[in-house]
C-alpha cells in the first residue's frame, strides 16, 4: 500500500540535540511501497540549525527540508510544518528523542490497521539523571506529565484522553476539517504555555473521532536534568492552570469574582490549606502543586471577560 509520510519537526536553539535527531531519522527503516519527508522548522534559532539541516540535506535530497519560521511560538511552526507536508500522514516528534528503528514502520502499520483518525505512540522517559525521591508515577499522589512519558501497556486500545506532541501522528484530512493547533497555546517568546497538542486532540475527541493508542510506535524522550526540580514542576503546574483557561475548561455558568470563577478560589484555598497540613513529604508536594495549578488559573481568568454575573 502506497502511503506517503511528512515528519514535522520543529526546533529552537537545539543544534547539537538536532543533528543527533537527524541522524536517527536517517537511520530509520522506511516502509515499503512508501515516500517519507522529514521538515525541520527552524523557530528563528540563533545558532547553526540551518547549517545542520542543509548538511543533511545535501546528504538526503529530497528526505530532508529545511524551513524558516521567524514568529516565535512552537503552535506557528508546528502549522507552517503542517502547511508545506505533502503526506497523506503527518507525524510529530520533538528535537531532543531518540526514535525506535521501525518508528516510521509502525506508524504505517498501524494506520493500515485501525480504522482511525490519529495514534499516539509509546514514550518512554530515559533517565540521565538520577529521578527525584519526591517524583511519584503512581498512586493518590500521582503527579501529572512534567516529565514526558506514555506507557499504556503493549496493547493498542482506543483513546479517551490526548496524546503527545512527541509521538503522535494524524491523517491529513484532520487538519482540513479541524483547522490547525492554536497559536495562543505552546511555548513561545513570552511564556512556557504548554497545551497545543492536547488541546487539539480533545477537538477530535469531542468531534467523535477515533485516537488509538500504538504500543510499537516508541520514542525514547530524554529527561533534562533541570526538569528534575521542584521549580520546574512548579512552573509547569502554574502553566497548565493557565492553559485550562485559555481551552474553556470554566464552566460558562460559573459565578466569577473579579472575573475568576469564585470555585478557583476555593480549589486554591483547600490545595494551599492540606499542603500546610500534610504530613506526608510527598503528599505535600503533591498539594503544593495543586495550589499552583489553581493560582495559574486564577492568573489567567483576571481581566477576561466574566462567564456569569452576580
Amino acid at each position: 500500500m502506497y502511503m506517503e509520510i511528512s515528519v514535522v519537526l520543529c526546533t529552537y536553539n537545539r543544534s547539537e540535540g538536532l543533528q543527533k535527531v537527524l541522524s536517527n531519522l536517517a537511520r530509520l527503516t522506511l516502509p515499503e511501497c512508501s515516500s517519507c519527508e522529514v521538515i525541520v522548522v527552524d523557530n528563528n534559532s540563533m545558532d547553526d540549525t540551518k547549517a545542520v539541516v542543509e548538511e543533511f540535506s545535501r546528504t538526503r535530497p529530497g528526505f530532508f527540508k529545511y524551513v524558516l519560521e521567524s514568529r516565535q511560538g512552537k503552535s506557528f511552526a508546528l502549522n507552517t510544518g503542517i502547511g508545506l507536508a505533502k503526506g497523506k500522514i503527518i507525524a510529530f516528534t520533538d528535537d531532543d528523542v531518540e526514535l525506535d528503528r521501525d518508528w516510521l514502520v509502525e506508524i504505517t502499520k498501524a494506520f493500515e490497521s485501525f480504522d482511525c483518525i490519529g495514534i499516539g505512540g509509546k514514550i518512554i522517559a530515559v533517565w540521565n539523571c538520577q529521578k527525584p525521591r519526591w517524583y511519584v508515577e503512581s498512586g493518590p499522589y500521582k503527579l501529572m506529565e512534567a516529565i514526558v512519558r506514555l506507557d499504556l501497556g503493549e496493547q493498542p486500545l482506543e483513546l479517551g484522553k490526548p496524546v503527545w506532541g512527541a509521538n503522535m501522528a494524524f491523517r491529513r484530512t484532520v487538519f482540513e476539517k479541524y483547522g490547525l493547533f492554536r497559536g495562543d497555546l505552546g511555548p513561545n517568546s513570552e511564556n512556557s504555555i504548554r497545551g497545543e497538542d492536547s488541546e487539539f486532540c480533545w477537538r477530535l475527541l469531542r468531534g467523535g473521532e477515533k485516537v488509538m493508542y500504538a504500543p510499537k510506535v516508541v520514542v525514547y524522550h530524554p529527561v533534562e536534568e533541570k526538569r528534575t526540580k521542584k521549580n520546574y514542576f512548579k512552573s509547569w503546574y502554574f502553566d497548565y492552570g493557565r492553559a485550562l483557561v485559555r481551552t474553556g475548561d470554566i464552566p460558562e455558568q460559573a459565578i466569577c469574582y473579579f472575573g475568576v470563577p469564585r470555585y478557583l478560589f476555593r480549589q486554591y484555598v483547600e490545595a494551599s490549606a492540606k499542603w500546610l497540613c500534610c504530613l506526608n513529604p510527598r503528599g505535600r508536594f503533591y498539594y503544593k502543586l495543586q495550589a499552583c495549578l489553581a493560582r495559574g488559573a486564577i492568573v489567567e481568568s483576571r481581566g477576561r471577560p466574566k462567564l456569569a454575573k452576580l
